[in-house]
C-alpha cells in the first residue's frame, strides 16, 4: 500500500500502471492490434491478419481446431465462474451447501438462440465442436444477447467451469470444448472464446438408445441419491453464523 498509489490499480505490475506495450522482450505487438481468436465465426474487420501469427497452437489430434468462419460451428462460446461455486469446481462439488444452490451443470443462451434450436428453459441441450461434446441443462436468459457483427446475427453461449466427473454433483466439463491455445509471451490459456454448435436433447450413450432425446437411466451415486450431509466441523465458515 505504501509503494503503489491509489490511482495505480494494476497490482500485477511493479509500478501499478497498465502496460499496453513493452518496448522489448515481447513476441507479439505492437498494440493495439486486434486479432480474432483461433476459432472465430467472423473475419477480422479491423486488421488484415485474421489471427495472431505467433500464438502457441499445440496442433495435435486431440486438440483439433475449426477453421475461421467454419459454418459447422457458427456459435461463439465463452466460459465463466459462478458466485455459488467459489474459485473452482474440485472444492465446490464436495460442499453440499453449495450444491444445494447450484445442483446441476447448465449453459446460458439467449431466448432467440433457444427458439431457433428448439431448446427449452430447464431442458437438456448439447454443445459440441471438434474437441468434444457435453450435455447440460439450458438456462434461457436475456443476459446473453445476440450480437450484430458483419451484417449478420452472431449468437453466443456461456458455460460455467465448475462441473466435472467427481463430487456430490457432477456434470459436463467445459474444458472438453476449449482448445489448448496460448499467448506467445506467458502461455496464458486462450479459453475465453471458441466456436461450437448446439442442439436440443441429451447425449447418445451406448445403452441401446435410439435417439439423443431419450432420457438417460439413473446413474449410481453420487448423482442418484441425495447429497450426503456435510458436518459443520468440515466447513469452518459455517460455525460463525
Amino acid at each position: 500500500m505504501a509503494s503503489i498509489a491509489g490511482d495505480a490499480p494494476f497490482i500485477m505490475n511493479p509500478d501499478g500502471k497498465g502496460w499496453l506495450f513493452a518496448s522489448a522482450g515481447t513476441k507479439d505487438g505492437p498494440l493495439p492490434t486486434h486479432y480474432e481468436p483461433i476459432e472465430s465465426p467472423v473475419p477480422n474487420l479491423l486488421y488484415g491478419q485474421q489471427e495472431s501469427p505467433v500464438i502457441e497452437r499445440y496442433d495435435m489430434p486431440l486438440n483439433a481446431k475449426a477453421e475461421p468462419l467454419d459454418p459447422a460451428y457458427p456459435i461463439v462460446a465463452t466460459t465463466f465462474r459462478i458466485t455459488e461455486h467459489y474459485l473452482s469446481g474440485p472444492m465446490s462439488r464436495f460442499n453440499s451447501w453449495l450444491n444445494e444452490l447450484q445442483p446441476e451443470m447448465f449453459i446460458e443462451l439467449s431466448p432467440e438462440l433457444a427458439s431457433e434450436y428448439g431448446i427449452e428453459h430447464g431442458g437438456w441441450m448439447v454443445a459440441y465442436n471438434l474437441r468434444g461434446t457435453i450435455e447440460a441443462r439450458a438456462m434461457v436468459t436475456k443476459r446473453v444477447r445476440p450480437l450484430q457483427v458483419n451484417n449478420r446475427t452472431l449468437h453466443q453461449i456461456a458455460i460455467p467451469i465448475h462441473w466435472g466427473f467427481a463430487g456430490e454433483t457432477v456434470g459436463g466439463i467445459a474444458n472438453d470444448l476449449t482448445a489448448m491455445v496460448a499467448d506467445p509471451n506467458v502461455s496464458m490459456h486462450e479459453a475465453k472464446a471458441f466456436t461450437c454448435n448446439i442442439r436440443a436433447g441429451r447425449l447418445i450413450s451406448n445403452l441401446n438408445m435410439q435417439t439423443p432425446d431419450q432420457p438417460l437411466p439413473p446413474s449410481a451415486w453420487p448423482t442418484r441419491e441425495p447429497a450426503p450431509h456435510t458436518p459443520e466441523a468440515n466447513q469452518p465458515e459455517g460455525q460463525f453464523r
